[in-house]
């Protein structure tokens, strides 16, 4: 039986974006990422559609793809309500003026580029596992720091990589909880989020806890 995938886990594959090394994807992605938002939207709109052609070409479904970019979904549903309502209930402003495309054009080109963004960071979570991540910015940490003639150590790269896996921990940690209450008979719903909210919470910060630890045993 398949395992449900759960946002920006790693997904095992052999492509060559799996074996390109940890350090130049870090490296890579965010620099073009900051490159194409201050580029004109169809480069944006361009990055995007390659991107997916990438996710497909790496046999990632759809949902796949989709469950690492609802936080935007989501962002942009929620964005989309409130202008609406402001325009409703604002009596100075007719509602057709206020809400067309050219009023609104810069919301969509920010959210349509934090969209790239996050597609961009899923494809370096699914193509790399969380020991790749660490020790890519490891590499570029000791390069630095060689390079300054400071201390060789790796103290950014401990802070940076525990929150990098907090993330897909977290996800992974929502999607088993939300697993455990449909299983026990319950509905998604508004119960839902107000019981299974604090144990996410709960579990996350002792798993926090647990790593904190484990790598501080480490180094020690």
């Amino acid at each position: 039986m398949a395992q449900k995938y759960s946002a920006f886990s790693y997904i095992s594959g052999n492509s060559f974006l799996h074996k390109c090394p940890a350090w130049i994807k870090i490296l890579f992605i965010p620099v073009i990422n900051i490159l194409f938002l201050f580029l004109p939207i169809y480069f944006c709109l361009s990055l995007i559609i390659v991107q997916f052609i990438i996710s497909f070409l790496l046999k990632f479904t759809v949902k796949q793809q989709l469950a690492d970019l609802k936080p935007v979904i989501y962002y942009s549903f929620l964005l989309l309500l409130m202008e609406i309502f402001t325009c409703i209930f604002s009596t100075q402003v007719d509602f057709a003026q206020r809400f067309n495309f050219q009023t609104q054009k810069d919301s969509i080109f920010l959210l349509l580029k934090l969209f790239c963004m996050m597609q961009s960071a899923s494809l370096v979570f699914k193509t790399s596992t969380s020991l790749q991540l660490r020790e890519g910015i490891e590499k570029i940490e000791l390069f630095i720091r060689k390079f300054f003639h400071l201390k060789k150590k790796s103290s950014f790269t401990n802070a940076v990589s525990m929150f990098l896996n907090f993330i897909p921990m977290v996800t992974k940690i929502w999607a088993q909880t939300q697993k455990a209450w449909v299983a026990r008979g319950g509905k998604k719903s508004i119960k839902m989020y107000l019981t299974l909210l604090p144990v996410l919470f709960s579990v996350g910060m002792k798993k926090a806890w647990n790593t904190a630890r484990a790598m501080e045993a480490r180094i020690n």
